[in-house]
């Protein structure tokens, strides 16, 4: 069976890769599976200084399988949430820093993803969006984090009508550290693992522990009760319906969003 998720290791650096480019690295329940796996993984490796986080192909990840979110009943909503909450708090719980690479679509799921991770670079042709309100869905679980990178205002224009920014406006709103050309992304995400490994091992993973302190319970609480919204969410027919007028205003092409 072919692996949804890739990882390889370049001395103290590992990188881990969603591998379903045919799907723009939709975030299936089996990958995400792969994914929250390979990142508890990587957690027991004392020599690890640094992880980077990345999609294969034209997508970082374009969001949902839709096949799977359409399919989300009232009954089965919170385990499907709280499954992509499990990969983004392994993210989170890394004991090392995780850098998102992102170059191409990162939408819905796939934004909360890079949201948990501790830097984000993007690509020049990046986008980015939280598209879950137009299925009828709230932006739940880590989406909590954006409000911290972007300040509340810009956050809640993004949560609110689900519009689609490039890397530009990304970088001016603070949802990433770094925009580079496509062919120097890896260049920018060189910079940040050399310094990290440069650094004293011990005291990184210090740094990103008391880090996580400093966020408290409030984000915890707010993610708890973000699960609890979507599952609410399941108990009409809201969602079903406006994911199926979406899919049908577009032809069938699929849009991203959670999960």
């Amino acid at each position: 069976m072919t692996s949804l998720v890739e990882v390889t290791r370049d001395r103290a650096v590992a990188r881990v890769v969603l591998a379903r480019p045919e799907k723009r690295n939709a975030l299936c329940g089996a990958l995400i599976g792969e994914l929250t796996a390979a990142l508890s993984g990587l957690a027991q490796e004392d020599d690890l200084r640094c992880v980077v986080l990345t999609g294969a192909g034209t997508a970082f990840s374009a969001g949902a399988d839709v096949a799977e979110l359409g399919a989300v009943t009232a009954e089965t909503a919170e385990a499907f949430i709280t499954q992509l909450h499990g990969a983004c708090r392994a993210v989170r719980d890394c004991p090392v820093p995780v850098i998102a690479r992102i170059d191409g679509a990162c939408l819905g799921g796939a934004l909360e993803l890079a949201a948990s991770c501790d830097l984000r670079v993007a690509s020049e042709r990046s986008t980015f969006a939280m598209p879950e309100v137009q299925i009828g869905i709230p932006s739940v679980i880590e989406a909590a984090l954006l409000p911290r990178l972007m300040g509340w205002g810009r956050a809640s224009e993004l949560l609110l009508t689900g519009r689609v920014i490039d890397g530009r406006e990304a970088l001016q709103a603070g949802l990433i550290e770094r925009l580079a050309e496509p062919d120097a992304l890896d260049d920018a995400v060189g910079g940040w693992t050399e310094a990290i490994c440069a650094a004293g091992p011990r005291a990184i993973r210090a740094q990103k522990a008391l880090m996580r302190r400093w966020e408290g319970g409030l984000m915890d609480a707010a993610i708890a009760a973000g699960i609890e919204a979507f599952r609410e969410a399941h108990g009409s027919d809201e969602p079903r319906r406006m994911l199926h007028e979406v899919l049908a205003s577009r032809g069938g092409r699929r849009p991203g969003a959670k999960g």
